[in-house]
């Protein structure tokens, strides 16, 4: 069990809804129910019509998004709640009927977007220029893109009514099975029940036969739920078969690029420069293993502490340090960062059947977003926290933006989260005085920057791999998963760390890989981007503050080539990845050089 040593803090929902008995959540999902079907009445076959004008289009697009707002706050609550304790049968069933109430909803409005698509093209020219609809340019032109792969009305209204009864039916009996898992410790002879955000802490122990303990534990939980977690993971992949094919998405990932509004080859540079670069992984682990005098490294010393950093750090003193780091960029960023603990806008505490990991959840953008993680006092959840914090300033600065711009997609979405972690590591390195404490922080860096690139690159190709086995070889068994899934993480490491065969379980606890299929190249977009983004930023200064500001406030409103590109950069030359892989490389030379001074 992790030491508790204050109170930390959890969410107050109140501002969404009392309780989960609030009668006014009956009302509004009644409410909504009524606006869903005034909206197909007034709305459906006005808009794929060629005598169609501005004026309606834009009386159309404000009523939809009214609707949407409305949906989202029941949903986002059943949603918060059950991530809380996904344990409680009660919050179990309030989350399935938030999600059904969704889907029953979106039957009345998949019309709405398929008409888009089925304007015609004369007509769509003609007006998409009006002043009108000039805050709906960039959601329109988006949608007149995916258009190409709707299917029939019918056909969409049947998906969208079995959702909760397929995929993310599935998902949820994911988080369910780790939230309720148990993992046994041995120690001294005696058997330790720890849930897994108390057992993954362990890995970064100093002592090695703990984290070796850890390990083992952690693999043989995942070995009890196997069947369960690859039956999951083989549907899934299935589905997502059926429904590219349906959709004629031509790869696996091609869905994801274009909602992300990125084209496949900048996906591809970003993914081989990164492979390219694998050398700077094995480099630095040649250099942790003679820091730790080890003959070999092995899964579960990867993230070791170096001797000055295994300090525990508390809740209070992470807030501090956050903030500060925060402050110092600019004033407004640390007024904004600071509502999120003064308003009870994060859940740090460890609870029984709490979800694992971390995340911020933005509602909507007449409403503040939240912050979830399980603080353990560990160093590297100072940076959790400030990573999530950072996307949660993000949703706060994009809320002048209406519903469909709020939200970055997500590869723009990492931006403020990894910039907000520099910022803290720029804080904690500017206080260091002694070699052994410097070369401890940069180290740490190094790996947190490894686990966000080049390991989120080594995800994102076992997924690729996995979604293609499935397609080609059937359903797959769990060792034919592990065999894709080591393979790839091998290949990041070299010959500098040996993954022990218990490593090959592992995929089996990645919630991503369930739940948003590719999600993971855009933590290593997002990191190489903010590399070079805080490079300009520390030879601006103050210049750099308001266009960072900007970037921010733009929320999802344009593409990521459009943002990146008035920061002065082009996300399609491959020299701009590249650039950021040699930062990275100039971080492993300075702890080189460091471990090598007297």
């Amino acid at each position: 069990m992790i030491r508790k040593t204050e109170t930390l803090p959890t969410w107050d929902l109140s501002d969404l809804y009392a309780s989960a008995d609030d009668p006014r959540l009956e009302i509004d999902m009644d409410a909504v129910r009524e606006q869903a079907l005034a909206f197909e009445l007034q709305f459906k076959n006005t808009i794929a019509r060629t005598d169609l004008d501005a004026h309606h289009l834009r009386q159309a697009q404000d009523a939809y998004e009214a609707l949407l707002r409305a949906q989202y706050r029941p949903q986002a609550y059943g949603m918060l709640l059950f991530a809380t304790n996904t344990q409680d049968p009660e919050r179990g069933a309030l989350l399935q009927k938030t999600r059904e109430f969704g889907s029953a909803i979106a039957t009345h409005l998949v019309f709405f977007d398929l008409e888009i698509g089925q304007i015609p093209a004369e007509t769509y020219d003609a007006l998409i220029g009006n002043e009108a609809l000039g805050s709906y340019r960039h959601y329109l032109d988006h949608q007149r893109l995916l258009s190409a792969h709707n299917l029939s009305e019918s056909e969409e209204k049947i998906l969208v009514e079995t959702t909760t009864s397929r995929g993310q039916a599935f998902g949820r009996l994911f988080t369910e099975t780790h939230g309720r898992a148990k993992y046994c410790l041995n120690r001294n002879g005696q058997c330790q029940e720890l849930t897994q955000s108390e057992l993954l802490p362990l890995l970064y122990n100093p002592d090695r036969q703990l984290r070796e303990t850890a390990a083992q534990a952690l693999t043989k939980g995942l070995k009890r739920n196997a069947h369960v977690c690859t039956f999951i993971y083989n549907t899934l992949l299935h589905e997502k078969d059926v429904l590219d094919r349906l959709r004629h998405y031509k790869r696996p990932e091609a869905g994801r690029h274009l909602h992300n509004e990125l084209s496949a080859e900048i996906v591809d540079t970003v993914s081989e420069v990164c492979v390219a670069n694998y050398g700077t992984v094995a480099d630095y682990y040649r250099l942790k293993r003679r820091l730790l005098d080890l003959d070999e490294l092995t899964h579960y010393d990867r993230y070791a502490p170096l001797e000055g950093d295994d300090s525990e750090i508390p809740f209070s003193q992470a807030r501090e340090i956050v903030l500060g780091a925060f402050g110092d960029f600019s004033p407004r960023l640390l007024e904004i960062a600071n509502d999120f603990f003064d308003k009870r806008w994060i859940d740090a505490e460890l609870a029984a059947g709490k979800r694992g990991g971390a995340f911020c959840a933005g509602v909507t953008p007449d409403h503040h977003p939240y912050v979830l993680l399980n603080y353990t006092n560990q160093p590297r959840d100072v940076m959790t926290l400030a990573h999530e914090l950072g996307h949660g300033v993000h949703d706060v600065l994009a809320r002048d933006n209406h519903l469909f711009d709020y939200h970055p997609v997500l590869p723009m979405a990492e931006t403020a989260s990894t910039f907000g972690e520099m910022l803290v590591f720029d804080r904690l390195r500017q206080n260091l005085t002694t070699r052994q404490e410097r070369l401890s922080l940069v180290c740490s860096k190094i790996e947190d920057t490894f686990a966000t690139v080049f390991r989120q690159v080594a995800m994102y190709r076992f997924e690729q791999q996995a979604h293609q086995a499935r397609r080609s070889e059937g359903e797959l068994p769990t060792a034919r998963f592990n065999e894709l899934w080591q393979n790839n993480m091998q290949e990041m490491f070299g010959d500098s760390l040996s993954l022990g065969e218990d490593h090959a379980w592992w995929w089996l606890y990645i919630p991503h890989i369930i739940n948003t299929p590719f999600y993971v190249y855009a933590y290593a977009f997002g990191e190489l981007m903010v590399l070079s983004l805080y490079a300009r930023y520390q030879e601006e200064g103050e210049a750099f503050v308001g266009k960072y500001f900007d970037l921010l406030s733009a929320g999802g409103s344009r593409s990521p080539a459009e943002l990146v590109a008035d920061m002065g950069f082009d996300i399609a030359d491959r020299a701009f990845w590249q650039g950021g892989c040699d930062l990275i490389r100039q971080r492993v030379d300075e702890a080189i050089a460091l471990a090598d001074e007297e």
